[in-house]
């Protein structure tokens, strides 16, 4: 339960949530509990009403790894789930928040590499200049958008790339989100 509210909520529960969580009746009951959590070397107590640290985990916000999208031609981004980064929730606050592989060097002078992760904030609109992640025709792609006279264009950060040009029209156009942050972790 407080593994749970720190990674929820980026801070441990309060003696009073904790006991209304696991149905315990009273302060006194939960210190004990948590006295001997502490014993067991589980956890630490610091000061404060909120004081509580466990041990032997990790602090942070599992985001799921989605899949790849492509940053260069629109590709099928199947949701292929290919694991998970802890991150620290403040990073990512957003309910349903997800990471996507990058392919491509499309958005290189964006600082979006091949091989890099995006965190993705779901949002079916984005404002113009916006990156955002959006799927045209079934395929999805990583572009910056931008809105030219009456259309919407998806915008590639690298001149070797060409405008994806989307009419208002288009029915199988749709932004599955924006992109917030981005990741480069070796080996992944």
């Amino acid at each position: 339960m407080i593994r749970k509210t720190v990674a929820h909520h980026g801070r441990p529960p309060s003696l009073r949530e904790i006991a209304g969580q696991m149905k315990i009746s009273g302060h006194r009951a939960v210190q004990k509990h948590l006295a001997a959590l502490e014993r067991k070397g589980y956890l630490r107590k610091g000061a404060g009403a909120r004081g509580l640290e466990v041990i032997g985990q990790a602090f942070g916000r599992t985001i799921p790894i989605l899949g790849e999208v492509a940053a260069g031609k629109p590709v099928l981004a199947e949701e292929n789930r290919l694991g998970a980064l802890l991150v620290d929730p403040a990073l990512a606050p957003w309910k349903d928040a997800f990471l996507l592989k990058i392919k491509g060097e499309s958005m290189k002078d964006a600082g979006i590499l091949d091989g890099d992760m995006v965190l993705v904030k779901p949002q079916p609109g984005a404002d113009p200049g916006e990156i955002v992640v959006a799927m045209a025709e079934g395929e999805a792609t990583v572009k910056r958008l931008v809105k030219q006279k009456n259309r919407l264009l998806l915008k590639p950060e690298n001149p070797a790339f060409d405008v994806i040009p989307i009419s208002e029209e288009d029915g199988s156009f749709r932004i599955l989100g924006k992109v917030m942050g981005v990741f480069r972790l070796p080996g992944i």
